[in-house]
């Protein structure tokens, strides 16, 4: 078949097939833009309004996939929010997990202080998602933590169709180590092979069906909007330099260490 035929046939194709209308990138659900910065009130003193915080968190909240076998879910997850630079109008969200467990069975521990940071920018009206760095058992001898450009994610459009490329990411979580990958291949590579993910449940980040994210906003390390949270009455100090006991503390197993030298690294 000659070029000519192939054009003929591959139009004859794109006629008799159309392709569906391009899904847009990125969102339009955020309503802030250059707004974001210097207006509104800004409780944690970092030229952001707080409300621009909380909904660019909230609609960039990732999904997750877990594996059947998993047995801690359990997690009350909070964020914080920093500008990197005013000129490309680029954020980055540090969301905080905090499940309560690693129920791994020879790794076990109370509290497990995985997370992730997306880095994200407005222009012409949308937001857009750049980079994200997972949390893999971070400073720990199988550390798999990286960085991932948005075109290694993946988008879930199915479950939400205000989504789309370079929205909200879906994410794999080890089976009850909870470290997080950017596709299933990833993670079973993980932790020196160690890790297993699969798409069996899917859930956000935040569990709850209504508010979510809603007064979760730590400030961050200088200026403290959350530390001690109290539940079950046990307290957790997210942003000190103590350990994450996952509101937990049993005795049969050790804590982990928390979140402040995380945030420290990346400038929270």
């Amino acid at each position: 078949m000659n070029r000519f035929t192939r054009i003929a046939v591959l139009s004859l194709g794109l006629f008799l097939f159309p392709q569906g209308p391009a899904r847009a990138e990125g969102l339009a659900t955020i309503p802030y833009g250059d707004n974001c910065w210097g207006t509104g009130t800004d409780a944690d003193k970092d030229g952001l309004n707080d409300d621009c915080e909380y909904q660019v968190a909230f609609w960039f909240m990732p999904l997750f996939w877990f594996d059947s076998g998993e047995s801690g879910h359990a997690r009350r997850p909070y964020y914080a929010v920093k500008s990197t630079s005013f000129s490309t109008r680029t954020l980055q969200v540090f969301y905080m997990d905090t499940f309560f467990e690693d129920s791994g069975v020879t790794t076990g521990h109370d509290g497990d202080p995985e997370f992730q940071i997306l880095e994200v920018h407005f222009s012409g009206g949308r937001w857009y998602l750049d980079w994200a760095y997972l949390s893999a058992h971070r400073k720990s001898s199988c550390d798999s933590s990286a960085w991932y450009s948005y075109g290694q994610l993946e988008y879930d459009t199915a479950i939400d169709s205000r989504n789309g490329s370079r929205g909200w990411p879906t994410l794999y979580v080890a089976e009850d180590k909870h470290a997080t990958y950017n596709n299933l291949s990833t993670c079973d590579s993980g932790c020196l092979s160690q890790d297993y993910c699969s798409r069996t449940t899917y859930q956000y980040l935040d569990t709850a069906t209504t508010n979510r994210l809603v007064s979760r906003n730590v400030g961050s390390t200088t200026v403290q909007l959350i530390n001690s949270v109290t539940l079950n009455s046990k307290t957790e100090r997210l942003l000190d330099d103590v350990e994450f006991k996952g509101w937990d503390d049993q005795w049969y197993r050790p804590n982990s260490q928390g979140y402040r030298r995380h945030l420290n690294d990346f400038g929270f």
